[in-house]
């Protein structure tokens, strides 16, 4: 099965709310995955976990794994871009 980290600020709030609607797009597509949702200060701890990040902040430097911008899912503004893009991933 298949790990998402989902990373905000402080690990609760916006992290949340995408989570929530990550959740959803997984569910809608019949797909099952583990969910991490943890702070940006502590991603590099979950990273030999995970297949994917879905973050509410900015990460400039290289991961590991793939990175999604889930700003999307707070604004409602590209929304379903990102949500293609991790299907995308995760349908590899």
């Amino acid at each position: 099965m298949k790990t998402i980290i989902i990373a905000c600020g402080s690990g609760v709030a916006t992290s949340t709310i995408i989570s929530t609607k990550v959740k959803e797009l997984l569910e809608k597509n019949h797909i099952q995955c583990n969910i991490i949702q943890t702070s940006i200060h502590t991603l590099d701890t979950y990273l030999n976990q995970a297949d994917l990040v879905v973050s509410s902040i900015q990460i400039c430097r290289e991961l590991p794994i793939p990175k999604v911008n889930g700003m999307p899912y707070l604004t409602s503004i590209g929304e379903e871009q990102v949500s293609q893009k991790i299907l995308e991933i995760l349908n590899l």
